[in-house]
């Protein structure tokens, strides 16, 4: 049977069911007017970045890290997203915990500096339990947080903790999967303790112990990052502190952590600790005094 003759064909059967009213007319008209059709549901994702950033080694000189992490709806629908941080298996679970931080959003990243405070919102924890960081996003849109850790004084030394901040994304009853964005935090070998020698709350000396370095290397003691007392050589290995040795804007009373650092040919300290310990300021016989120890 030709071609021709088919659809000749066709079209006559067609005309006569129409004509008699056959429900076979329907099913030809229904089947051949049929589509295929589908629901595109919207794509829920998410995005971390700057957190390998946050990586930093904790010293003498470095007690502080401020550094912004950017979390993205790269989906194609609105959301809310969600963080949690978790320490990384066989790393020091103990250091994540001494290290606390405070996170809250900010404009931009560039808006996250040492010196930016922090602002409205903020969460605070340790990096071994840390409040969500959450943000409204519509799809496209990021967020930045602002997150600053600081060391507190029982972080182990020597030791390594690797942090994972968790990331999720939820849209009504739909969540994406789970993202992670990672760094390390380290701490410096401990500072050799200071031998502290009283007189009478007049005066301390305080010395360090002998190293390889050459004996004509230059000392200074410094609470904090102002230098205290007078600049001593190896040879001597001795700095005396007299309570006028501490200026009233670094201190006037209380417990103080001298730390004496080795310092190049301008005088200025290097990152080379030779030895860390407390004194304390107090009054007695009313007048300034000072003694070893807390």
């Amino acid at each position: 049977m030709s071609r021709r003759f088919r659809v000749l064909l066709a079209a006559l059967l067609t005309a006569v069911f129409v004509a008699g009213g056959s429900s076979a007319a329907w099913a030809l008209w229904t089947a051949t007017a049929t589509t295929a059709s589908s629901v595109t549901i919207g794509k829920v994702s998410a995005s971390i970045s700057g957190t390998s950033a946050i990586t930093t080694t904790f010293s003498s000189t470095v007690t502080s890290v401020t550094k912004p992490v950017t979390f993205t709806n790269s989906g194609s629908i609105a959301g809310t997203t969600s963080t949690t941080v978790s320490v990384v298996s066989g790393s020091s679970t103990a250091l994540a915990q001494a290290v606390t931080v405070v996170a809250w959003p900010v404009a931009s990243a560039a808006a996250c500096t040492d010196s930016t405070a922090v602002g409205s919102g903020s969460v605070t924890g340790t990096w071994a339990s840390l409040p969500s960081m959450s943000s409204k996003l519509a799809a496209g849109a990021s967020a930045v947080w602002c997150t600053r850790s600081t060391p507190t004084s029982s972080a182990p030394a020597s030791t390594t903790t690797n942090v994972n901040v968790n990331l999720t994304l939820t849209a009504g009853t739909w969540t994406s999967g789970v993202l992670q964005g990672g760094f390390y935090l380290n701490t410096s070998a401990a500072a050799a303790a200071l031998t502290c020698t009283d007189h009478s709350g007049n005066y301390v000396d305080v010395t360090w112990p002998a190293s390889s370095r050459p004996t004509d290397t230059w000392y200074a003691a410094f609470v904090g990052t102002t230098m205290v007392g007078q600049k001593a050589q190896d040879y001597s290995a001795r700095i005396t502190l007299a309570p006028q040795d501490i200026p009233k804007s670094v201190a006037s009373s209380g417990t103080v952590t001298v730390t004496v650092k080795v310092i190049d040919s301008a005088g200025t300290a290097t990152t080379t600790v030779a030895g860390s310990g407390p004194l304390t300021l107090f009054t007695q016989n009313d007048g300034a005094a000072i003694r070893c120890g807390a």
